[in-house]
């Protein structure tokens, strides 16, 4: 087997194409690295992949081509969407793409769950009083057990989210432009239109991919519905998002909200939600967590070996899923 793996060298390279990677590769066949400092693109990387059977990118891969594929045989994204990676036409070759999604959608789920937790529980604030000094024994805080919760689209993330959320509330609503009510009473869930779950819930935490359809899908009157107190969370994409509306919907302090992801990113300086005292902002760091990453990378040549075999893959990305992933 002759593999090409167009990571990089440094942070991410270390991180995903760990030693211990490296030697399960080796086992392998023959594997070459790319020892620069971006990923090969176009006829660099045609030239690369002539001889090879697979290819393994990660993130910042720019976009690849079927003409630049030789004799390649699986691709495998060691990161999650690979909306704007691998062309929709490699999906009509033979060359199988394999993605790391479904580990990143459980990473980012577990995340989820912290950010709620942290920010109905107050605990920034909590922590930050008791190294002043203060000992608030008796906090008016919150909890996320029996809460309603909404969920802005059915993927991955909300798939695996679902399952998580229900050790603490039954009440979870989702809204989805595909329902398919088994895959609801199998997960425990029920639809909602979005304006009932913006108008009801008390928690909504969005999950929409990002793409040309989604741009500012959630607008001024979908904030103006939400109740009093109510916890906004977005971990999905910041476009997905009309951020000047929020930001407005924000200002008044009738809701609250958890953010992750921003229109422009890294969040400009300049950004009045760094002013905003109800909003509680991370830098685009859900998932998934460093510790995954040798994981999902171990997976993904397990897959590998599969489609070698003949045998069935855990991590294929069909041509229709691809047509919803998020746009990197």
């Amino acid at each position: 087997m002759n593999i090409f793996v167009n990571i990089p060298e440094g942070f991410r390279n270390n991180s995903f194409i760990t030693g211990k990677v490296r030697e399960k590769l080796s086992e392998l066949g023959s594997v070459k690295y790319n020892s620069g400092d971006s990923p090969l693109q176009g006829e660099d990387l045609s030239e690369q992949l002539q001889d090879r059977d697979v290819l393994i990118t990660g993130w910042g891969q720019p976009l690849i081509k079927k003409e630049y594929l030789g004799k390649v045989k699986v691709i495998a994204h060691t990161g999650g969407t690979i909306g704007g990676i691998v062309d929709l036409g490699v999906f009509d070759t033979d060359t199988v793409v394999l993605s790391g999604n479904q580990y990143y959608a459980q990473s980012v789920a577990e995340g989820v769950i912290a950010y709620m937790l942290y920010a109905l529980r107050n605990l920034s604030c909590h922590e930050k009083e008791l190294r002043t000094g203060q000992w608030n024994w008796d906090p008016q805080t919150e909890g996320l057990l029996d809460k309603k919760v909404g969920l802005i689209s059915l993927g991955a993330i909300s798939t695996k989210l679902i399952p998580m959320l229900r050790c603490f509330t039954n009440n979870i609503s989702v809204y989805s432009t595909h329902p398919n009510e088994t895959v609801a009473k199998s997960l425990g869930f029920t639809y909602a239109s979005m304006e009932e779950i913006f108008q009801t819930c008390d928690i909504v935490s969005v999950h929409t991919a990002k793409n040309d359809e989604t741009y500012h899908m959630i607008q001024k009157k979908h904030f103006e519905l939400m109740k009093k107190g109510a916890l906004f969370v977005n971990t999905s994409r910041g476009a997905v998002v009309d951020e000047e509306a929020m930001i407005e919907a924000l200002g008044d302090g009738k809701i609250r909200a958890l953010l992750d992801v921003y229109e422009t990113e890294p969040l400009p300086m300049n950004s009045p939600l760094r002013e905003l005292e109800n909003v509680i902002l991370f830098p685009h760091i859900a998932g998934p967590t460093y510790d995954r990453r040798e994981r999902i990378t171990l997976a993904l040549i397990d897959d590998v070996v599969r489609c070698m075999e003949g045998r069935e893959m855990q991590n294929v990305v069909t041509k229709e899923t691809a047509r919803k992933m998020t746009i990197s």
